[in-house]
């Protein structure tokens, strides 16, 4: 038995049960255009891609900035958290007498 191990055998690229190349690849691999793509037709294709407008912008009824309607304005809220802050720094760092909300 050992002696028909060292025999050199010849590689078979013929692998029992494999009938195609479609068993090796799966059909999705073999997908390639026919033609190049023109720009103009790329254009076409990816114009309805594009970024559309706001449309639920708002002014802060607060300060005028513009905002996303039912959001928190960012100039109202930085200017309330430091508030807040430099009241509990007043406060030796406790937040228990800083109200949350405007009177």
């Amino acid at each position: 038995m050992l002696p028909a191990l060292a025999v050199p055998r010849p590689f078979v690229w013929a692998i029992p049960g494999l009938q195609s190349l479609m068993e090796l690849f799966p059909p999705f691999l073999l997908a390639v255009p026919k033609k190049k793509v023109s720009h103009s037709r790329k254009a076409m294709r990816s114009a309805n891609k594009g970024l559309k407008d706001k449309r639920n912008l708002v002014h802060c009824p607060g300060c005028g900035s513009p905002k996303l309607a039912h959001h928190l304005c960012s100039n109202c809220y930085s200017s309330l958290n430091r508030a807040w802050k430099a009241k509990a720094k007043s406060n030796n760092g406790s937040y228990s007498d800083v109200p949350m909300a405007l009177d």
